[in-house]
């Protein structure tokens, strides 16, 4: 194959020092990353006028002037080039984003944000976002002061709460409770180790809770076992790289942290009802 997904870094914005770590950026919906992409920071997507198709691992997302999505990081994308739309784009890293305890609950336990149901639609008055835009964009262009990735982040923040009202009017905020829910503190874990961690036990383990506690809070979240969630995440990450990379199907098993290809192949056909080769040649016919 000769597309290989591209990976995007953050371009920082300097900031004040101590905040260094983190950066964000506003701009116009460009026609930035064609696809396959993939970056490892959050991408606000806000429409202004006409429809626009994106293309967010594997799925085809609709969104028309007046709505806001987000694409997550490390999730793989493709800008659609063809539709004639307008729109602002507001960039930002976790490091950025999470300098309280708040901002740290409301990013990990988001219903915006929420692993099992990604790039969710919302619609908001548009004064509201067109307003933080605005503004956002006036400090980006700002020499920068101590004040400056304050003001920014809470703007940010008062987005993502606005857009967070709307998905949870009629249930509570899971970011108001005192304790992470378990079932998101797994999902964490689970994007930080799947690559080399596929037994539920080592997140058992590291998080020091029982099997039946972890199954329960796990399944009240996301309707699947705890095995079945590292699993699909596994597929999930395989999907990507046999679709958008050229790394060959071995080279693919090791970087999912598995000894033999063989028990890759077995395992991805298992889940998938196909060998990886299968899906790669599958997918190139598209």
């Amino acid at each position: 194959m000769d597309v290989n997904i591209k990976a995007y870094g953050f371009k920082k914005k300097s900031a004040h020092r101590g905040r260094s770590e983190g950066a964000y950026r506003c701009e116009k919906t460009p026609y930035l990353f064609r696809g396959p992409a993939r970056a490892d920071f959050y991408q606000i997507i806000w429409l202004t006028q006409g429809t626009a198709t994106f293309t967010v691992d594997f799925r085809e997302i609709e969104i028309k002037a007046g709505e806001i999505f987000i694409i997550s990081a490390n999730q793989v994308y493709g800008f659609n080039v063809i539709s004639s739309y307008e729109g602002k784009m507001i960039l930002f890293t976790s490091s950025f984003f999470t300098q309280t305890e708040l901002d740290a609950r409301i990013l990990h336990t988001s219903e915006l944000l929420n692993p099992v149901n990604l790039n969710r639609i919302v619609r908001l008055n548009e004064t509201f976002p067109e307003s933080i835009a605005r503004i956002l964009k006036s400090e980006v262009k700002q020499p920068t002061d101590f004040f400056q990735p304050y003001i920014a982040q809470n703007l940010l923040s008062a987005l993502l709460l606005m857009c967070e009202r709307v998905l949870t009017q009629d249930t509570s905020p899971l970011f108001h409770r005192k304790d992470l829910t378990i079932g998101r503190i797994f999902s964490d874990e689970v994007e930080k180790y799947f690559k080399t961690e596929h037994l539920v036990l080592f997140y058992q383990d590291k998080m020091a809770i029982g099997e039946k506690l972890l199954s329960q809070e796990v399944k009240k979240m996301t309707g699947q076992t705890p095995k079945n969630y590292i699993d699909n995440r596994i597929i999930l990450e395989a999907k990507r790289l046999l679709t958008y990379s050229s790394m060959s199907v071995k080279e693919i098993s090791l970087e999912l942290g598995f000894d033999e290809p063989t028990n890759f192949n077995k395992f991805f056909r298992k889940n998938v009802g196909i060998t990886p080769v299968t899906f790669r040649r599958k997918e190139e016919e598209k």
